[in-house]
């Protein structure tokens, strides 16, 4: 019945307010009986419909069936502002696209699709030529790693990464985009020498630590070189841990570098930690980066994934001494007084 009543609605391209109430009043109590494609034929042909009651244009768009609600987040031009940032807040993503190809979009509304829609989407809004993303947008999708990770040269195009989301999100970055990151990462620390002379002698290395983890993966214990890691450097136990995935072999490179970490020892952790699965031809490549990048950019590097930890609510306690529980207890007795020595780590390594 309602659908008959809808194709007769249609079917005039204007009607009176008592028309209009009545087809109302019709649809309310109908529609939660229709079925399923009646439903969305009905959304369909009413969608872009000029005389479509509001209040039934918000209920098919409010409707949990995705082909229902999406024709009129799609092309109606009257739907509250409020009702789209509960959809782009609660998705999927199949309605946040709708959303993102409506033919205009409020500032508040950009900003929550860059806060909550995944790749495809935003790639939508990158794509089209009427929506220009403001700074705070870019600051927003920069800060999101799986965005970076699927977007980042097309976010690099527009202007949308800036220097520290370019070094935030380092591990996230496809390879054309490590490079700028590390320029980046080099300029930062030069500046930050001319503005603190003397800056450099920040970075002295703290030799007890880098033997610890030398030991640690000599031994193949790869959760307390994960901990090493994250009581030297005050890295997130999940990026310390994403630090050795074979992904990752130049992070872990610029996290040992911000340490002071010798080429030497360097190369035993590569090889310990990835040598079965690395051609002799990418450890040269890794030493040579080691050796080309300062430490005071691999400083500022891990600084900026500890600030986009922060940022997103990640960050770990800083300098927790998880590696001594491993230890022989009179050896552990021996340096209770002097673990505080490896915690402060970050102020000598750091920028």
């Amino acid at each position: 019945m309602l659908l008959a009543a809808t194709e007769l609605f249609v079917g005039k391209s204007w009607h009176d307010v008592e028309e209009k109430k009545i087809f109302l009043e019709l649809a309310r109590n109908l529609l939660p009986a229709t079925t399923l494609q009646d439903r969305r034929r009905i959304a369909s042909m009413l969608a872009a419909h000029p005389e479509i009651p509001d209040d039934l244009l918000e209920l098919l768009a409010s409707d949990e069936d995705e082909l229902t609600a999406y024709p009129a987040l799609r092309y109606s031009q009257r739907l509250s502002v409020d009702l789209l940032l509960r959809k782009v807040r609660s998705g999927p993503d199949s309605l946040r696209r709708a959303i993102a190809n409506r033919p205009s979009l409020r500032e508040s509304v950009l900003t929550a699709l860059c806060e909550h829609a995944g790749a495809d989407v935003i790639r939508v809004l990158l794509q089209r030529e009427d929506v220009r993303l403001a700074p705070v947008h870019h600051d927003k999708l920069s800060r999101r790693s799986e965005i970076v990770a699927a977007l980042g040269l097309e976010l690099a195009g527009q202007d949308a990464l800036n220097p520290d989301g370019l070094m935030g999100q380092y591990l996230h970055l496809p390879a054309p985009l490590k490079a700028k990151a590390i320029a980046a990462a080099e300029i930062t620390s030069l500046v930050d020498k001319a503005r603190t002379p003397g800056s450099g002698t920040l970075h002295r290395r703290d030799g007890r630590l880098c033997d610890a983890l030398v030991a640690r993966a000599r031994a193949g214990d790869r959760p307390h070189f994960a901990a090493l890691l994250n009581q030297g450097l005050s890295l997130s136990q999940p990026v310390c841990d994403q630090l050795l995935q074979g992904t990752q072999k130049d992070g872990l490179t610029i996290a040992l570098k911000a340490l002071g970490m010798s080429p030497s020892q360097t190369a035993t952790v590569l090889i310990r930690m990835f040598g079965e699965d690395m051609p002799l031809s990418d450890l040269r490549g890794l030493l040579r980066f080691h050796r080309t990048l300062s430490v005071g950019a691999a400083g500022v590097l891990t600084s900026q994934w500890i600030l986009r930890d922060e940022d997103t609510g990640t960050a770990s306690p800083r300098h927790a001494p998880q590696y001594q529980e491993t230890r022989r207890p009179q050896e552990t007795a021996r340096t209770t007084s002097g673990a505080a020595e490896i915690g402060p780590a970050r102020q000598k390594t750091g920028s």
